[in-house]
């Protein structure tokens, strides 16, 4: 690597050949046999860092956040990484909750390509930012690093962690990226399961008998210990705290699986109890488009990617719970891969007006949209009345600001939202 990194801009420049592997290495090549290697090249720094591991199709990223913002506030150093980023790619390693310095991230990642260059291993993108991070972690000698799966978990990059004291999470299963990981709940359960190594801990909440039934022969095998979450009884706890009655209802459920892998750690690692005020500041971090809000001409603005059945289900109930009797006007696209129809009738009953519109970008993969205008049609099927076309999506931003709804919705991806946001701040 002869490019300087100076800038996030390069950084998308010099990482372009990585997003060019991601195609040829995704799918029956879906492996953990690069990553392996390049780990022992640079002296196994997952081995020095204590692990919190996170799988699941909903609430990952969201569950991560709250973990990472705990241990923090308990006065540890804590690291976190997520996937995909939603503003700048800095957000893939945070250091109590705060994305790393550009100008270190930039440091820091020239060096690491060159030891990455140096090793004659070819890592895929994710592979690449996955170990990035691990290794800053150890360098910058965190006491906690929480860890966000990309696809799946068994063969996901970040599963080359594998310490016995590794405290594994998974949140709520559903359908998602079928064609990587099995079209029915147990083969997808069966991946997300695998994160848990022998010994370690597993904290969930109990979810339907398919998904029991894998998680419970899983764990058994590897003689690993799971914790079994009660939501209702952990909601009684905290029903009268301002802060946690003004979260969004998805995000008080990752909020207090959270608070219970909190407590877990702090029992087992003698971390101190958190003050009242310590468990508001916790349950107010903002977690970019997740039901994130913005205020723009009098106008709010409601962001969340929420990207299959499960997700939309929560996030428009959340909406409703938060404000009721609205018709919101909708900016809508999906990744091209999505199973989208399920969601159709729910983003019909409640809004006023639906834009659909497109995008493309490249991350951990190359991302194009549905056609829109596909997308649009299966909406007039079912009876939508108010349906619009803009394939720009900045213009469709335009759009739907020049609605008569003062509630508007970003939604349907998380690309979307990255690349409407990235031309807003412009």
């Amino acid at each position: 690597m002869n490019r300087r990194i100076k800038s996030l801009s390069d950084i998308e420049i010099v990482l372009r050949p990585y997003i060019k592997l991601v195609k040829k290495l995704t799918g029956k090549d879906t492996t953990l046999e690069r990553i392996k290697p390049l780990m022992s090249f640079l002296g196994h720094p997952e081995n020095n860092i204590r692990t919190i591991h996170i799988a699941g199709t909903s609430g990952k990223t969201s569950t991560a956040y709250y973990i990472s913002s705990l241990l923090s506030q308990s006065g540890n150093k804590v690291g976190l990484t997520i996937s995909p980023h939603v503003d700048k790619i800095n957000e893939r390693v945070q250091i109590n909750n705060r994305p790393l310095n550009e100008s270190i991230f930039c440091e820091q990642l020239e060096k690491f390509l060159k030891l990455v260059q140096q090793s004659g291993i070819k890592p895929s993108y994710f592979e690449l930012m996955c170990s990035f991070s691990i290794w800053l972690f150890d360098k910058y000698k965190v006491d906690y690093a929480v860890i966000e799966t990309g696809v799946g978990g068994l063969y996901d990059a970040t599963n080359v962690i594998n310490n016995e004291d590794k405290i594994c999470v998974i949140t709520d299963i559903g359908f998602d990226h079928m064609s990587l990981l099995g079209n029915t709940i147990e083969e997808i359960t069966s991946q997300k399961i695998g994160i848990v190594h022998d010994h370690n801990d597993l904290l969930m909440y109990q979810q339907s008998p398919q998904i029991m039934s894998v998680i419970n022969n899983w764990v058994k095998v590897h003689n690993g210990h799971l914790h079994l979450i009660k939501e209702n009884q952990e909601r009684e706890n905290f029903k009268n705290i301002k802060s946690f009655k003004n979260l969004p209802d998805f995000q008080k459920r990752n909020w207090l699986l959270a608070y219970s892998v909190y407590r877990f750690i702090a029992q087992r690692d003698s971390l101190k109890s958190l003050d009242i005020q310590q468990i508001e500041e916790s349950q107010q971090i903002i977690i970019p488009a997740r039901m994130d809000k913005r205020i723009s001409n009098n106008k709010i603005i409601i962001m969340d990617g929420a990207h299959n059945f499960q997700k939309m289900s929560s996030f428009i109930s959340s909406y409703i719970n938060q404000y009721p009797n609205t018709k919101p006007a909708i900016l809508l696209a999906f990744k091209n891969d999505k199973d989208y129809l399920q969601t159709l009738p729910l983003i019909k009953n409640l809004a006023s007006e639906i834009i659909v519109t497109t995008f493309k970008t490249s991350q951990d993969l190359p991302v194009l949209s549905t056609d829109p205008e596909e997308i649009a049609n299966q909406l007039l099927k079912i009876g939508t009345k108010n349906v619009s076309v803009e394939k720009d999506n900045m213009k469709a931003y335009i759009k739907l600001l020049k609605s008569s709804s003062k509630h508007l919705i970003i939604t349907g991806s998380f690309y979307l939202i990255s690349q409407v946001r990235s031309k807003i701040s412009k």
